[in-house]
């Protein structure tokens, strides 16, 4: 689904909803938000592809993707009540769940809560071939696209650099986010970047299309440091051939990208959004009203989206269940590790 066709459904749906139901059903309307990501990641069009779908299968409910910072500024807007739910790496929502001092520098959210594990997220190491950089030790005097301040990637790289024996001091950091961090590469205004994403990211496709660039791997000894002080950093390879012009594997690590909200949130919105993620349900603003879930249409918006699966709604969690989804797991008889079950129903 291209990020044209995602603009057009959301903004179709949501006419289509109103010009149905009315103005009086209109006001007795649910909202829920979905806080995302940058138009050219991955965290849009999945979370777009959901609130669709839990709109078109929840009678009274609109569903909102806002698009956004991505991971630490989502969990900043849940535990503001300032929407109701967003996407985040699992490291991140562990360090603001946690108030780790050292990785989260706001607020502790005591009250982040899980609603399912979505699918993982593949660091890139993407470096200009012209710069003659070689390996990570190589960063040191160069300019470094890290992120933009408040991301997940930016939380990463702070780490990784760690693990490599540096830090900001021993390079020139750049804070920007997907399309400036496409446009510094195109410009050779930056020599390399880190960024976490799914995998295939839109912006890495149009970077590897019109520079040439390398993707270069993690160092063995560095993947060890990380996942010893840090399990969340999974060792993965990145297949050969899922850029352009990269035809070689890519040693790398992973955290999984999860759907978080906060305890206060009414349970029966998130037991119902929780419901219609992973069952299929008629789609009421369609004229057959064909049968959908919202993982159906998240695997149908982005090829992570094949990875959103109820058999891995647990997988990488790092903060407990939502009471609402933890009622629908249970009911569901699927078994509950006891790190998850909700504060609130125990």
């Amino acid at each position: 689904m291209s990020k044209r066709v995602l603009l057009a459904s959301i903004f179709f749906v949501l006419v289509l909803v109103f010009a149905i139901s009315g103005p009086a059903d209109a006001q007795k309307k649910r909202f829920f938000g979905i806080a995302t990501g940058g138009i050219g990641g991955v965290y849009y069009p999945v979370g777009g592809a959901i609130s669709i779908a839990l709109t078109n299968t929840i009678p009274d409910m609109v569903a909102t993707a806002h698009t956004g910072n991505a991971s630490v500024a989502n969990v900043n807007l849940i535990s503001r009540g300032e929407v109701e739910s967003g996407l985040s790496q699992n490291n991140v929502a562990l360090a603001a769940y946690t108030g780790d001092k050292e990785a989260w520098k706001t607020p502790q959210v005591k009250n982040l809560r899980a609603i399912a594990s979505l699918f993982p997220e593949t660091t890139h190491i993407l470096v200009l071939k012209k710069t003659g950089i070689k390996s990570v030790y190589d960063f040191k005097g160069k300019r470094l696209i890290v992120g933009d301040k408040g991301s997940g990637t930016e939380f990463d790289s702070r780490k990784f650099l760690e693990a490599m024996g540096m830090s900001y001091k021993d390079l020139e950091p750049i804070y920007v986010y997907y399309a400036a961090a496409v446009q510094r590469i195109q410009d050779e205004q930056a020599d390399a970047m880190f960024w976490t994403s799914g995998v295939p990211n839109a912006n890495m496709i149009e970077i590897s299309t019109t520079k040439d660039v390398t993707y270069i791997p993690f160092p063995d000894e560095v993947i060890k440091k990380l996942y010893a002080k840090y399990p969340y950093y999974t060792p993965v390879t990145m297949p050969a051939n899922s850029y352009p012009k990269q035809n070689y594997p890519v040693k790398t690590v992973a955290i999984m990208a999860i759907w978080v909200t906060r305890a206060e949130v009414d349970e029966k919105a998130v037991y119902d959004v929780t419901s219609h993620m992973w069952e299929k349900k008629p789609q009421l603003y369609r004229e057959k009203k064909e049968l959908a879930s919202g993982a159906e249409m998240a695997a149908a918006a982005h090829e992570q989206g094949k990875n959103v699966k109820l058999e891995n709604a647990f997988l990488g969690l790092t903060v407990p269940l939502h009471k609402g989804a933890y009622k629908y797991y249970k009911e569901k008889g699927i078994n509950i590790p006891p790190a998850l079950v909700p504060p609130e129903a125990k």
